[in-house]
């Protein structure tokens, strides 16, 4: 609507242009003529009068921008007329109509047909008036219309005013008429225009409720506590930061009017607060704004701090919108800045480090009381906005600048820098920097936290420290003895070179800070975990006794162990453990040497037990034999003619028996000998198994049927083991024999065997006596020397079964038995499966 507004001021502004412009075409002629009549006759009031009207119009539309459009269009409308009256007035032309009509056509186009009436009215008593005193005489025209009419010249403008008139009303008119035509299309398009607004008005309607909705959501949720009232000052609305803050419901709120109710309001001094000054009275009354009233509320043991602030609404029938603002924080976190302000200026005031603060532009903001006395200034306010140039020499300040240049262009620390500097008495000392970038929010550098602390006196005790060390590390690494250090937690702390060497490690770094007992003495030799609570090292550092072991080992890097003797010793400073100390020795070639030692002395108490069990065998098992054979040889020789031929027979079969066991019983000591000498090879050899044992039950078969005893073999064909062939017979036949002795008449024996993965087990069995779990057992132990009595009464030497077991080991395999007593006895040994290859 304001573009068509504006459009038709334009037009209107147009119109009056070319209005104007055509009543000073028209009034040319007249100027024109009036000059002439003024310069012919002389001064006329009238002329004179027609050429300052002139001068008015042609006034009126330089200055025509600087006027109301309304105004303009009643000066187009008035000067129409006026022309018309005085063209009739003085020369009674009928253009003078003509133009009264343009004036009362243009102003009723313009502004509708109740000023054209008024116009209209005015131009119709114009006429009257021109009427009556032209015809009562009261103004006489001096000019001959008939003269006038009669000359071309009149004629010509005549219709010269007469076409202008005409001109002027078509384009007027015309002009109009395109300008209400361009507004109508303007009027149907915004029609088109405001349909599409009512609809959108309706969306609009719909989101301005969800707005609503979302406004009173938004406005029960504000931090900011919130009041509207109406023009009497009645709270009409709150919302819960209200209630909150004010401590009151909000239905108790709703009951209060901000003349009547007194919240007890302070300020900041303590003072009271008058109801009249309180913002929403004071803006209820006099319709000013208040921002940011800072009261106090006294609620039970605390008083909360609130902003208050109140703006008036110039909307019918509300009165004031307040908004309340919680300070007590922010008054704890101010006062908590004061604190903080004191204790930052405390702590400026006497740290001893030099600490400064400085903006991205080099001034010094802060810096430490220290600094100050350092640089020769009473204060260290003294220094703020200083640079280092300003404070230090040239040579210092320089160095410090360029480190600063760089932390602001990287953004990164320094830490650590020593520093050498000149001190009060011109002493050279040292200083050691750590400089901090300030950042802000966007992670830029806006300044530097400088830190530097003078160590003069503690590098001269570190370089003296250093120098101890090194002469502690050159003692520490000329013994053979591997030695480190652990602090209160087992974590070492220094090694010597020998301890490196020896746990196999190519520097100290890998052991220093490591836990000692989780690294080399988590485990004993065999595998088995050792506690920390059973770790004598860490024994010495929970209960302060030193301790020693040669029993166990420490691993190395490798993951080998190392036979090692240690010795745990406490480490005291000022009468407190604080660490302890292990050194250790590679005892690996001393338990070489007790290895040996060990063996020999097994076998020593082996060749000991046998040599006792040799001269038990000669002293009783080789003595009965001879001693029967002696008996009987010398009864006979003494008794030959007294003794018949059948008591010879018995006695020489007795000798020969004796004899016999004799024999055997020597030859099982010679083998034995030759065993227990080591002299006895073993040569194996690829043997068929079943052969071997129809050849050995074939030897024994006359020892065999003296009790009636069944001899037989299960074994397949196509067995082969690897074994030495004589030493195999000789293990079947003392088996064989053994079964025979403790077997009754009438019994069976069974050589068979088993196959288990790459052996064969051969298993003698018999059904004789058996025997206990517990003699089975150890019937195969070095200490298992007996002999017994078989069923028959048959007599053993005891060796047999060593035999067989030394025979057996000596193959690197291994033989036992399994018995139950009154059912029989097998005896197993293994052999090596072989391969037939020939």
């Amino acid at each position: 609507m304001n573009g068509l507004r504006q459009e038709m001021n334009a037009a209107r502004d147009k119109l009056f242009k070319y209005s104007i412009l055509s009543i000073l075409i028209l009034a040319i002629p007249a100027i024109v003529f009036s000059l002439i009549q003024i310069i012919k006759y002389g001064f006329d009031i009238n002329y004179v009068l027609f050429c300052s009207m002139f001068i008015l119009i042609s006034a009126i539309f330089l200055l025509r921008n600087k006027l109301s459009i309304i105004l303009k269009s009643h000066i187009v409308g008035s000067l129409f007329l006026i022309s018309g009256f005085i063209g009739n007035l003085f020369f009674g032309f009928s253009g003078g109509h003509f133009l009264c009509l343009i004036g009362i056509a243009i102003i009723t186009v313009l502004y509708g047909k109740k000023l054209g009436i008024i116009y209209s009215i005015i131009a119709l008593l114009g006429y009257i008036f021109i009427e009556y005193i032209i015809l009562n005489n009261l103004f006489v025209r001096e000019i001959d219309f008939n003269a006038f009419n009669a000359n071309f010249i009149s004629w010509i403008y005549a219709l010269f005013t007469i076409f202008i008139t005409a001109i002027i009303l078509i384009s007027s008119i015309n002009y109009i008429n395109k300008a209400f035509i361009s507004l109508v299309k303007k009027l149907d398009k915004n029609n088109i225009e405001l349909n599409i607004l009512n609809s959108s008005y309706k969306d609009v309607f719909v989101k301005v409720e969800e707005s609503e909705r979302k406004y009173k959501a938004i406005f029960q949720t504000l931090n900011e506590g919130v009041i509207l009232t109406d023009q009497e000052g009645n709270i009409i609305d709150c919302n819960k930061a209200t209630e909150d803050i004010l401590g009151a419901s909000k239905s108790d709120l709703l009951s209060v009017n901000l003349h009547s109710k007194n919240f007890s309001f302070i300020y900041p001094n303590l003072s009271p607060v008058p109801d009249e000054e309180c913002p929403g009275v004071k803006t209820l009354e006099k319709g000013v704004s208040i921002s940011g009233f800072e009261v106090g509320l006294q609620q039970e043991d605390q008083i909360k701090w609130i902003s208050l602030s109140s703006e008036p609404l110039k909307i019918e029938g509300y009165g004031v919108f307040l908004t309340l603002h919680d300070l007590t924080q922010k008054k704890k976190m101010e006062q908590e800045q004061v604190v903080f302000n004191r204790y930052f200026e405390a702590f400026l005031e006497h740290i001893t480090d030099y600490v400064i603060f400085k903006d991205i532009n080099g001034k010094i903001v802060f810096c430490s009381q220290s600094l100050a006395q350092l640089t020769g200034y009473s204060s260290w306010k003294n220094l703020i906005g200083k640079n280092y140039s300003d404070i230090l020499p040239e040579e210092s300040a320089l160095q410090y600048e360029s480190e600063d240049k760089i932390i602001l262009s990287t953004g990164k620390r320094l830490e650590g820098k020593v520093n050498m500097f000149l001190g009060n008495d011109s002493e050279i000392r040292y200083e050691q920097t750590n400089k901090v970038p300030l950042l802000d929010e966007d992670m830029n550098v806006v300044g530097i936290i400088s830190i530097s602390r003078d160590i003069t006196d503690l590098k001269r005790e570190k370089d003296l420290i250093e120098e101890q060390e090194e002469k502690f590390n050159l003692i520490l690494n000329s013994t053979a003895e591997g030695i480190y250090g652990l602090d209160l937690n087992g974590n070492c702390t220094f090694v010597n070179q020998s301890c490196i060497e020896m746990l196999g490690y190519s520097k100290g770094e890998e052991l220093l800070g490591q836990n000692m007992h989780n690294l080399i003495h988590h485990s004993n030799a065999n595998g088995e975990p050792i506690s920390q609570y059973d770790c004598n090292i860490n024994h010495t550092l929970q209960h302060g006794e030193e301790m020693s072991s040669d029993k166990e080992v420490f691993w190395k890097k490798d993951g080998t162990s190392l036979p090692v003797e240690y010795f745990s010793y406490l480490q005291i400073n000022e009468g407190k453990i604080v660490g302890a100390v292990v050194t250790f020795l590679d005892i690996t070639e001393r338990k070489e040497r007790s290895k040996q030692i060990i063996n020999s002395t097994k076998k020593l108490q082996k060749l000991n037990s046998d040599k006792d069990k040799f001269i038990r065998i000669l002293a009783h098992d080789l003595k009965n034999p001879f001693n029967s054979i002696i008996g009987f040889s010398e009864y006979i020789i003494d008794n030959l003619e007294e003794i018949d031929k059948n008591t010879i027979k018995e006695f020489t079969s007795i000798i020969n028996e004796s004899s016999e066991n004799a024999y055997q019983l020597l030859e099982e000591i010679l083998l034995w000998l030759k065993v227990q000498s080591g002299k006895l090879s073993v040569e194996k050899k690829e043997v068929e198994l079943r052969q071997i044992v129809l050849n050995v039950i074939e030897g024994l078969k006359t020892n065999a049927q003296t009790k009636d005893i069944k001899l037989s073999c299960s074994i397949p064909e196509s067995v082969y083991i690897e074994s030495d062939i004589n030493m195999l017979k000789t293990i079947l036949r003392n088996l064989i024999n053994n079964s025979i002795k403790f077997t009754d008449e009438k019994g069976e024996i069974e050589v068979k065997m088993e196959e288990k993965e790459d052996k064969i087990n051969i298993i003698v069995s018999d059904n004789g006596v058996g025997m206990s779990k517990e003699e089975a057992s150890r019937i195969f132990t070095n200490d298992s020397y007996q002999t017994k009595e078989g069923t028959n009464g048959e007599k053993g030497t005891g060796l047999g079964l060593t035999i067989i077991k030394d025979l057996v080991q000596s193959h690197d395999e291994t033989i036992w038995a399994e018995s139950e007593i009154g059912k029989g006895s097998d005896f197993i040994f293994t052999m090596p499966k072989a391969e037939h290859k020939n």
